[in-house]
């Protein structure tokens, strides 16, 4: 069969984006990535083969558009479940897999699959009649059929953002516990799953812009190539970044259970101390005591030296439970551990910036950072300057 020239391109980037996808999940099922989250992106990796593959499979088997019809729309409101639950695997506190997601997560892509099933007992023909006309080829079951999936497709709109907007509060909750909890947060963050969502966001938006262009104010035809591109770009982002991530609030000491605790739910208020600590029974008396014990220490032992300090190790060094040090640097101190730490190790850089024997880079890996960057946004947040402005500023005095 020889294709035309127009129609080659699309079935490149379609095998392209299919193979890609399959290759990724093979590397997660035989690989030695994080065991939390590989179920997570295997799901994530097959529902991406599945999607991209159906340009494929039509140019292979011309009657397979029927089937494939209502796959893609399973794969759709399969991925947004499969995205929260991967962020929730990377997200937990342990290393144990207690991130199962709840059965009404299901609901989407059953109904999705139930639908498809009525799209699939469709005559022959049908659903091929139907995307190139937009008519109905009569009779109670195609219509029924194609209502079913419209109300899908509408609703799906509502369910991705009810999810992306579940997992970015989620992304924020565990960015505040990392700072409870660690003094360098580097390799542990998840920025670049935080902006992979926002592309995802402004791909919905310009996907949702085009369908309201198109059926108000004039027809505007997608090129084919653009889920094939789309779902590369995610399947890339995934696999240089994905198969390398693990749990960044798991512990890397032996610890107690309540010591390091996971990331509430994403309606949670995480980032109001008073609610998160409610239930304590810390009296001002006692948490003023664990606060000089914090301050002594810090000063005596200088623990911010340790680059990989941790709220544990703290804890353990004034024999108080973690939970407890959390409390009182969040209400008694005002401030999170990471900031906590980071300022004793800008306060210690700064009698080695004021001489200026050094390099900054020296300096700052000496305090306990681990890299120039990071003591420059340090720096810069408790001083307000740059080093070099603040010893010029201190150089040339008041006057």
């Amino acid at each position: 069969m020889t294709l035309p020239a127009a129609d080659t391109l699309p079935l490149i980037l379609a095998s392209a984006a299919t193979g890609q996808a399959l290759l990724c999940l093979l590397v997660v099922l035989t690989g030695q990535s994080s065991p939390l989250p590989r179920h997570w992106l295997a799901g994530l990796f097959g529902v991406l083969a599945s999607l991209a593959a159906g340009p494929v499979v039509v140019a292979i088997q011309p009657e397979g558009v029927t089937p494939m019809a209502g796959l893609v729309l399973v794969g759709l409101y399969a991925l947004p479940p499969l995205f929260w639950g991967y962020v929730q695997a990377l997200t937990r506190a342990d290393r144990t897999d207690r991130s199962a997601i709840s059965p009404w997560h299901l609901t989407g892509p059953g109904l999705a699959l139930a639908s498809a099933m009525l799209v699939w007992t469709l005559p022959a023909g049908s659903v091929d009649f139907i995307l190139t006309t937009g008519e109905l080829p009569g009779g109670a079951r195609a219509a029924t059929a194609v209502l079913a999936v419209f109300v899908l497709v509408i609703a799906w709109s509502f369910v991705s953002a009810f999810y992306v907007w579940r997992i970015l509060a989620r992304l924020k909750a565990y960015r505040h516990a990392l700072h409870d909890h660690f003094s360098n947060t580097e390799r542990r963050e998840l920025i670049w799953l935080r902006l992979t969502i926002l592309a995802i966001i402004a791909v919905w938006l310009a996907v949702m812009a085009l369908l309201v262009w198109d059926n108000l104010i004039a027809s505007l035809a997608v090129p084919p190539v653009v889920g094939s591109v789309l779902i590369m770009a995610l399947t890339a982002m995934l696999a240089t970044r994905g198969l390398s991530q693990h749990p960044g609030l798991a512990a890397t000491e032996p610890v107690a259970e309540d010591t390091v605790a996971s990331p509430p739910d994403a309606t949670a208020t995480d980032d109001l101390p008073a609610e998160k600590y409610r239930k304590s029974a810390l009296e001002p008396e006692h948490a003023a005591r664990i606060a000089a014990r914090i301050e002594a220490i810090m000063a005596k032992d200088a623990l911010y030296l340790d680059p990989n300090l941790s709220l544990p190790r703290l804890a353990k060094a004034i024999a108080v439970p973690a939970n407890l040090v959390s409390q009182v640097l969040n209400q008694t101190l005002d401030t999170t551990f990471f900031d906590y730490v980071n300022r004793c190790r800008i306060e210690a850089s700064l009698p080695r910036i004021l001489a200026g024997e050094e390099t900054v880079l020296t300096i700052a890996l000496d305090v306990g950072f681990n890299a120039r960057s990071t003591f420059y946004t340090a720096f810069k947040a408790a001083t307000g300057q740059t080093p070099r402005d603040w010893r010029a500023s201190q150089v040339a005095g008041p006057g």
